[in-house]
């Protein structure tokens, strides 16, 4: 699960994919998240159902509250590459409250040690969902589903925002 993890470590030097007027672009994470405060939520990947029926819809919810609470980013992260996961963003969060950016490669879910398979479901390997609070680069907070179908709601973030701020 999250053996690679520390809590006050810096998010993985790593590149991560979005698209933009019908290209691919990356990031590195560390530009991402450099001077923001962010929740963080990985997904195993988009148009799965719990996903698209509870995670990113709950989170687009409460992206107000996240945002008045004092986070400056709200980032999805899917291990789909850039197409799917923009197709997905549109369908779920069209105001773009969340920032989506594809882990297709895995390279950071990787370097967390977050990566998981189910193999019953036919999904190759995905990331873990968790979800991770993170302060001008460093990791302060992370929560780890105990598998990949199952879902806790994003309101422990705002708790979260209590005991980091």
């Amino acid at each position: 699960m999250a053996a690679d993890i520390v809590v006050g470590s810096r998010v993985p030097e790593v590149k991560l994919g979005y698209l933009k007027d019908g290209e691919v672009h990356d990031i590195l994470a560390r530009d991402v998240f450099q001077h923001h405060r962010a929740v963080v939520i990985g997904v195993p990947g988009a148009f799965t159902p719990v996903c698209t029926r509870q995670h990113i819809p709950d989170f687009v919810k409460g992206a107000r509250k996240l945002r008045a609470s004092g986070f400056t980013e709200l980032v999805c992260i899917a291990p789909n590459d850039p197409f799917v996961l923009h197709e997905w963003a549109l369908a779920l969060d069209p105001r773009k409250r969340l920032q989506f950016l594809s882990d297709g490669n895995l390279d950071f879910a990787g370097a967390l040690g977050l990566t998981s398979t189910n193999r019953a479901l036919f999904l190759g390997w995905r990331s873990e969902r968790y979800m991770m609070i993170v302060e001008n680069g460093i990791i302060t907070r992370l929560r780890v589903e105990p598998d990949i179908l199952t879902y806790s709601d994003t309101r422990p973030a705002l708790t979260w925002e209590v005991e980091v701020a």
